[in-house]
């Protein structure tokens, strides 16, 4: 286990010169991730106080700061080799991947992911069908499951929404090729809610959306689709203002993810997660897994859908 922890940590976007995909061991899929980024510029509408993505003047260094339009054809070239890399084993050869356990030696999804939020990029919908496409028509990659990891705001947008319903296996499971009758491999979209008061979701967000409107589309868009919640906890050592998840942090979550489920929306299940890779601020801290599990059984109090922790 502790040889883990620094490939848990280290989620960098750059491989082999890659500008879009990128492999990480993820702790939440079980296995190697490959990421696609469509936010090699780092952008995003979202300023999450612990995002490790720099966008600090030296992090900015090298970065083009405006939006290039995706090249279609180098991303699919670049999932394509490394998908192929991942199968054969040599991908294991090399360093940091060669201390990744047998059992977590498989390619556990393709994942929207990257420097910035996905939904946002124009070419989106274009890009998420032809990975999609890519997915379905290739050997081996029947049981890989495409996730969608997000601060939910595209998907306010119903043609983007049924873009992703159209596209994806989110209510049937993906047809195995590999092994016809078996399959079990539903997509998933992972959606953000880090805070459920407006002051918690100005300090942890920090996005130019006013709460009021993130809430209405929120409730909006889990009405319309199954979604995995995704909350980040942390604490932040401020000390004129310091902020521990105990209290009314989690007591407004709750409320509002019990309220959400009244209201017909369609979470199958919440993730816990804690602060793993370094974010650019020192303020920003994880909480222990003992703390992760006492906020979950607080939550299961009043929340039906399974939550599971990631210390």
């Amino acid at each position: 286990m502790e040889t883990l922890v620094p490939l848990w940590r280290s989620h960098e976007r750059s491989f082999q010169g890659n500008r879009y995909v990128y492999p990480v061991l993820s702790r939440r899929a079980g296995g190697i991730s490959v990421g696609v980024n469509l936010n090699p510029d780092k952008g995003c509408n979202f300023d999450c106080v612990y995002c490790q993505v720099d966008r600090t003047p030296a992090g900015m260094e090298g970065v083009e700061p405006l939006h290039r339009t995706v090249e279609t054809g180098r991303l699919l070239d670049e999932l394509q080799t490394l998908q192929k890399s991942i199968r054969a084993g040599d991908f294991f050869e090399k360093p940091p991947f060669e201390a990744v356990p047998v059992p977590l030696r498989r390619m556990s999804d393709i994942a929207f992911s990257g420097d910035g939020e996905p939904t946002v990029v124009p070419e989106f919908p274009d890009i998420l069908k032809t990975v999609a496409d890519f997915r379905n028509a290739t050997p081996g990659l029947s049981s890989v499951p495409i996730r969608i990891i997000t601060n939910g705001t595209g998907l306010f947008k119903t043609r983007i929404r049924t873009s992703v319903r159209e596209t994806l296996f989110l209510e049937e499971p993906l047809p195995r090729t590999d092994s016809p009758g078996t399959g079990e491999i539903l997509d998933e979209v992972w959606f953000k809610i880090d805070a459920a008061d407006p002051v918690s979701f100005s300090r942890i967000d920090r996005s130019t959306q006013t709460f009021d409107r993130y809430r209405k589309s929120v409730l909006e868009t889990l009405r319309d689709l199954p979604v995995t919640l995704q909350t980040m906890v942390l604490d932040i050592r401020d000390p004129r203002k310091p902020f521990r998840p105990e209290g009314l942090w989690a007591e407004a979550m709750r409320d509002w993810v019990t309220t959400l489920q009244k209201e017909g929306t369609r979470i199958r299940q919440w993730h816990l997660y804690t602060v793993a890779r370094k974010p650019p601020s020192p303020e920003i801290l994880a909480v222990s897994a003992e703390r992760l599990q006492n906020l979950a059984d607080f939550f299961r109090q009043s929340v039906s859908c399974p939550i599971a922790i990631f210390p």
